[in-house]
């Protein structure tokens, strides 16, 4: 296997298959396109794709086309002459230009304009690009390489995206799993980033405690691993302790686990467990303080007490325990 593709961390079923995918297809010169949710490390498969190809040796020109400005997103990708336009005052070649002998990468390729979808599927058909203002086209040597959150056959129903364009995208498909689908990587990439970031900020973590590690574990990761690599990296910021505990983890963080683990039933029964998580997680961020606690909360001091009390918190709650031994 290329040490491009183990270069994706995880020891998860579906980490592995999608390992075995890119080693097959990354040898090709078939276009690829990648699909998965925002996260999930798209951008990582493109470049491990990139790396263990032919075309390892040349350029690979990453193209975000959320962040293209639509007045400018032609010039960009196909360049332009001089005088093409006003501020044209020179000659520049466009991404895919650049890319001859390595590959381009067009990142939410979903967001392309309409406008800008069949000169694109025209690069693609016949190898070549026209320069804005340019007289003749230029031949262009490049492996073209796609991602996208979005779900590209719902735009073609809906006539959002061009349907020629998509089959001549979608010669080779690469899904990236959600990081819910490979729990098995979850706490190997959350050592895996607290290691990394330790090292860069120079802090003393070294380890999680059961609790954090159980959290962790049982939330479902919308943000896949994008979202727990952020909540590690505060974490790690803000922590003054080797073993990270429960307090250190950051509040929203906190917040949206209370929220993925409320059952749904009686409407009373379920506000009530709802306001007794949350009184519990805010007054273990806070240290004990329920004057903070309420602050995290962005609610009065005394309706803090009022909900607490109908929680049955009378007193505060070890904070250690708090997080999990409360219910």
């Amino acid at each position: 296997m290329s040490p491009a593709a183990q270069s994706l961390l995880g020891i998860s079923e579906a980490i592995e298959e999608l390992r075995k995918t890119i080693n097959l297809v990354a040898p090709t010169n078939l276009s690829v396109l990648i699909q998965g949710e925002t996260g999930t490390g798209k951008e990582l498969v493109a470049r491990a794709i990139h790396d263990s190809s032919r075309r390892a040796r040349g350029p690979l020109i990453d193209v975000n086309c959320a962040s293209l400005p639509e007045s400018l997103a032609e010039a960009e990708l196909f360049g332009h002459e001089k005088g093409a336009f006003t501020g044209a005052d020179r000659p520049r070649k466009g991404h895919f230009e650049q890319a001859h002998g390595g590959t381009v990468f067009l990142d939410e390729v979903g967001e392309l304009s309409p406008q800008l979808q069949p000169k694109l599927l025209r690069v693609l058909e016949l190898r070549e690009v026209r320069r804005i203002g340019g007289a003749y086209s230029v031949a262009v040597d490049f492996r073209l390489i796609m991602a996208t959150h979005r779900n590209l056959e719902d735009m073609v129903r809906t006539g959002k995206f061009r349907e020629d364009l998509y089959h001549r995208m979608n010669v080779c498909s690469i899904r990236t799993p959600a990081l819910r689908d490979r729990t098995d990587d979850i706490l190997l990439l959350a050592h895996h980033f607290a290691g990394q970031y330790a090292r860069q900020t120079d802090r003393a973590v070294r380890c999680f405690s059961a609790d954090v590690l159980n959290l962790f574990l049982g939330y479902p990761w919308p943000g896949n691993v994008r979202e727990l690599q952020n909540v590690v990296r505060q974490t790690v910021l803000t922590s003054k302790k080797d073993m990270v505990d429960v307090a250190d983890l950051p509040f929203e963080f906190l917040r949206k686990t209370v929220a993925a683990n409320v059952k749904l039933g009686v409407y009373h029964h379920t506000m009530k467990d709802v306001s007794r998580r949350l009184c519990v997680y805010a007054i273990t961020a806070a240290r004990g303080s329920r004057r903070q606690a309420a602050r995290l909360l962005g609610i009065p001091r005394s309706t803090f007490h009022r909900i607490a009390k109908s929680a049955g918190l009378e007193d505060p709650p070890d904070s250690r325990q708090a997080s999990f031994d409360a219910y």
